[in-house]
């Protein structure tokens, strides 16, 4: 039993010492969030033209957000979190994006009848058959009011199995709005996530092992 209570310790004190390692070593990460994406292009405006975006294009990148970024709307079941994108990388096809100027948001609803995410921030990129980069967007929508519990920032991606609409456009501008829009296809939980995850596994293995060990000895 003594052992037993020794290796608990061992383990909770191995992983402390990891946990506060990984924030001291990289303090700028540990106060951002990144939300990785993939999808797939399902339109293409007709004022883009057919030489960039064609439909079945690979979508992919990711968002660097602040989880700490207060409400500005306030109340129960709408949070509006303005500013929070510090970072975007947008890869669809061969055009590549990247966060641009002006002002970004994420918005939480949980309404009624309705549970909703959207992130929406401008991007810079070249500009595609004289239209100009003006906004990208993520917009989940959850009709049965079952994906969330509040109006809070998620801080883990939100499950696309849990939205009827999981969309994503690409807004140009220019006379007439053209958009390049699909469907995502996975937002994975962050690499640092799973590695400090798979970090634990191991631990609980090594102190279980060192434990099996020591039991041996004795008898």
């Amino acid at each position: 039993m003594n052992l037993i209570r020794q290796f608990l310790l061992n383990f909770c004190l191995t992983a402390s010492m990891l946990l506060w390692a990984g924030i001291a070593v990289t303090p700028a990460n540990a106060a951002t969030i990144t939300f990785n994406f993939t999808g797939t292009v399902t339109g293409v405006g007709a004022q883009l033209g057919t030489t960039t975006f064609s439909i079945g294009d690979t979508a992919s990148g990711s968002y660097t957000f602040n989880p700490a970024t207060t409400d500005d709307v306030g109340g129960a079941t709408i949070g509006t979190y303005n500013d929070t994108i510090s970072d975007l990388v947008v890869n669809i096809g061969s055009y590549n994006a990247t966060l641009g100027a002006g002002s970004n948001f994420i918005t939480v609803r949980n309404l009624p009848t309705l549970d909703s995410y959207t992130m929406q921030a401008p991007f810079a990129g070249s500009t595609v058959n004289g239209r100009t980069p003006q906004y990208f967007a993520i917009e989940l929508a959850d009709p049965t009011h079952t994906a969330f519990n509040n109006d809070l920032l998620p801080t883990t991606p939100p499950n696309l199995a849990s939205f009827a609409t999981t969309n994503f456009r690409l807004v140009f501008n220019g006379g007439p709005v053209a958009t390049v829009s699909g469907v995502l296809t996975a937002i994975p939980l962050p690499a640092a996530v799973i590695l400090f995850g798979a970090g634990l596994v191991a631990l609980v293995g090594l102190g279980a092992g060192s434990w099996r060990q020591k039991k041996n000895s004795l008898a």
